[in-house]
């Protein structure tokens, strides 16, 4: 029926053919050229004969506005514009502008949010023994401090990356949680933000492997003992690499991991207006269907949280490890 309705619509909106000039007069005029023609009978088909000419350009403008107001609110823009960063002001100073951004803002809510449940963990402690938050921080403290950092460190060099890896796993866990709240952002699920932890964990893993050996002893337990001088060309580019590429991997799984959920749960909210365009026969089913399934991805998001957490500050733990103490 809805069909049945925009079809008429359209044809009623067609221009009925008898609005068509007829070649008639034209022959009449050529036939008799003695008759004096009247003078408003010339402004009248110049009025006819441009009104065609007219409302084309009017008819033009109307489908580009059309077109330019659906690829406004197109499903590509409102998926890029929810997973994207973007400007909350100018601050420029020289050829840079420092203004603060939608992931900047959130990465700093993320960083005070840890080191408020941080306080309050402390503060919670009463003779010695957790209470309340304090207790579920002190849990999550104690698994990363022995079956991460000691476990894949060693006991001594452990307690010194300890910190370092808490801080890793709190920061990314709470980044994740924020973004699934409205009206937020994952920092995490900015390639900038990725970056800058690798990095660190980068620095990291050499001060492991500089502040035990040494500079030079760092860099040649990297070559395997007792290698032939002709493999040498071909195993210090491929151990430069492996260096660079541990952090690298680092920074490219979990912006790829954040990045994906946001865009899986926008594509399938985006199914309803998509689906409403067709037909409310399968726009109206749609929206159950996909809320449905945007919880239940962002129920998995809430566990995705703790094992991008998790994965990250293992990974880091082992590299940091690796280097401490070379296999080879």
């Amino acid at each position: 029926m809805i069909a049945s309705v925009l079809l008429a619509a359209a044809l009623a909106g067609q221009p009925p053919a008898a609005h068509e000039p007829a070649p008639a007069p034209a022959t009449v005029e050529q036939a008799s050229p003695a008759a004096a023609p009247v003078e408003g009978q010339h402004e009248a088909p110049a009025h006819d004969a441009g009104a065609p000419h007219a409302a084309a350009p009017a008819e033009h403008g109307g489908e580009a506005a059309g077109h330019e107001a659906e690829g406004h609110g197109g499903p590509s823009e409102i998926l890029m514009h929810h997973v994207t960063d973007e400007k909350y002001g100018t601050f420029v100073l020289g050829p840079l502008d420092l203004g603060p951004t939608k992931h900047l803002v959130f990465f700093l809510v993320a960083a005070a949010v840890v080191l408020v449940i941080v306080r309050l963990a402390i503060r919670s402690y009463r003779e010695g023994i957790p209470t309340g938050i304090g207790a579920a921080v002190e849990t999550l403290v104690v698994y990363v401090r022995d079956e991460i950092a000691e476990r894949n460190i060693g006991h001594g060099d452990g307690a010194k990356y300890t910190p370092l890896l808490l801080s890793f796993f709190f920061f990314i866990l709470f980044a994740a949680l924020i973004g699934l709240l409205p009206f937020s952002a994952t920092s995490t699920g900015n390639i900038s933000v990725t970056m800058g932890l690798a990095v660190v964990a980068f620095l990291a893993m050499q001060l492991a492997g500089i502040s035990k050996y040494g500079v030079v002893h760092h860099f040649t337990n990297m070559i395997p003992a007792g290698l032939p001088a002709w493999l040498l060309p071909i195993i210090i580019p491929v151990e430069l690499l492996g260096m660079f590429s541990k952090p690298f991997a680092l920074m490219i799984r979990l912006f790829a991991n954040m990045l994906a959920g946001h865009m899986v749960i926008t594509t399938l909210l985006l199914l309803i207006p998509l689906m409403s365009a067709i037909g409310l026969v399968f726009g109206v089913p749609m929206i159950p269907i996909s809320l449905l399934l945007a919880l239940f991805i962002m129920t998995l998001e809430v566990l995705v949280a703790f094992i991008q957490a998790y994965v990250f500050t293992l990974l880091t733990s082992i590299f940091i490890g690796m280097s401490a103490h070379p296999a080879h």
